[in-house]
């Protein structure tokens, strides 16, 4: 997999795929992380998956393979680059970009260089300072929709319960919404920051038109310093096969009030 020759971040976008009808796209979700708490946990998917990550050094157009081994404080360890090659330009501290796909995420950092080289058994590992600045994409596989004004100033919102021993419920506005999951913000900070595949209950409720509970996971979190917000993405994994098709009647008749506009 080829790394991004330029190490700067682009501007991110949402794209959606127009040789599809809209109401069946496939959108690709788009924004910078920039608290350590979001940056470890998509580091942490890549090294439960055993990720390849990517990585380009400045002036040089060949692409290495490292993974993450672990992340540690405000350190993430790789391990096993290749080609070998690769070995005496981390060793000589030369900064690099680094970027990685697994589980409909999309992960790049500019800008990385080696703090120290350590060895497990002869078996060199690289300790590199925890990323401050991260681009982060992933693809949705439903369209998401989002809510028209009169219906989103109404008081769409989704209620998070989390688990027994964490009793607190958090009540957000939703942006957009899909038939797998809405997008929502949260005022913030969290006291507990919300957890990537953390399984808690929800209730979903726009008034006069659609409420429902369902079973849930949170496939995004990040928190923004300016609005002292948390945009959060939420997966539906479990709701009532009724609940289910009115949520799919909803959309469908949000998607026509689209193409009449």
């Amino acid at each position: 997999m080829a790394a991004p020759a330029n190490t700067a971040l682009k501007q991110p976008e949402t794209r959606t795929d127009r040789t599809r009808p809209p109401h069946r796209s496939t959108s690709i979700y788009t924004t910078y992380l920039n608290e350590p708490v979001e940056i470890i946990r998509v580091l942490k998917v890549l090294r439960d998956q055993r990720a390849d990550v990517a990585l380009s050094f400045d002036g040089d157009r060949q692409s290495y393979a490292v993974k993450v081994l672990d992340v540690s404080g405000n350190s993430v360890l790789l391990e096993d680059i290749h080609p070998r090659s690769g070995l005496a330009k981390m060793r000589q501290g030369q900064q690099f970009a680094m970027s990685a796909r697994a589980r409909g995420i999309y992960f790049h950092s500019g800008c990385n260089r080696v703090q120290a080289i350590e060895s497990e058994r002869g078996v060199p590992y690289f300790r590199v300072e925890l990323p401050t600045n991260v681009l982060y994409q992933q693809r949705r596989k439903a369209a998401r929709f989002r809510l028209p004004l009169r219906v989103a100033t109404n008081g769409a919102s989704v209620i998070l319960f989390r688990a027994c021993d964490e009793p607190e419920s958090l009540n957000g506005r939703i942006i957009d919404i899909s038939a797998s999951g809405c997008r929502a913000q949260f005022d913030g900070p969290l006291a507990v920051p919300l957890q990537i595949d953390e399984k808690l209950r929800c209730a979903v409720s726009i008034p006069e038109m659609l409420e429902f509970p369902a079973e849930a996971i949170i496939r995004h979190s990040a928190f923004d310093n300016k609005s002292r917000t948390v945009s959060c993405g939420i997966e539906l994994v479990s709701m009532h096969v009724t609940d289910r098709r009115r949520l799919e009647q909803f959309l469908e008749a949000i998607r026509r009030m689209e193409e009449r506009t």
